[in-house]
């Protein structure tokens, strides 16, 4: 069993329409790295970009997160830019299962649904063993010198995850804040301008955009 196919099978027990995959990189911070299909890819890159969503959460407090009900307050409430996106999207509740390692945060495993309500029990447990699957061979994986993770690497979302990174870097430098600030920052001014966050990356790096206190 590779990562991809123990995230697909994930999906598939607990019938979602669509899964993605976030992992943890360096600084602590949450990108995604693989979806099964455009949807999901879209909804996974949304986070990235919003700093807000199922994924998200799930790193942040740790647990297993189940929403029924996307069109629900408690929805609005917890993703209130995240859950309209996903509604537009056709999903009616999500389920984000934690890859995680003792008290280590690996990754996050997102299922997004066309159904409401929760999956079957039996669903449930088999996800939990897909997940233990998944962990396994994330872990395994890590080195540089295996492929398995590597494989499961969609370039569509890691071509411009590069220039993020690069411009999170100058916008630390120039603020002289942390990275997960600086990325806060980009995200931000990426909302504010209803901008795509690689766009804004780009212009930074370009020097096209500057992040310095006398500009702002």
């Amino acid at each position: 069993m590779t990562v991809e196919h123990a995230c697909v099978v994930c999906g598939d027990v607990l019938e979602a329409a669509g899964v993605g995959l976030t992992l943890v990189a360096g600084e602590g911070l949450a990108e995604p790295v693989f979806a099964t299909d455009e949807r999901s890819r879209e909804l996974e890159d949304l986070q990235f970009t919003l700093g807000e969503g199922p994924a998200l959460e799930v790193l942040c407090e740790g647990m297993l997160i189940v929403v029924t009900d996307v069109t629900s307050s408690e929805a609005a409430l917890r993703w209130p830019v995240f859950a309209p996106e996903a509604i537009d999207r056709g999903v009616k509740s999500i389920i984000a299962v934690p890859i995680q390692v003792g008290a280590i945060k690996v990754g996050v495993v997102d299922c997004y649904r066309e159904l409401a309500g929760f999956p079957s029990r039996e669903g449930q447990a088999e996800a939990l063993v897909c997940v233990e699957a998944a962990i396994d061979l994330v872990v395994a994986d890590a080195d540089i010198g295996r492929p398995g993770l590597a494989e499961v690497i969609d370039l569509e979302f890691t071509e411009h995850r590069a220039q993020v990174h690069q411009a999170t870097g100058i916008v630390s430098v120039q603020l002289d804040i942390g990275l997960p600030d600086a990325l806060a920052r980009l995200r931000a001014h990426a909302y504010a301008g209803d901008r795509k966050l690689n766009d804004v990356a780009k212009d930074v790096v370009l020097r096209r955009l500057t992040f310095r206190p006398e500009s702002s």
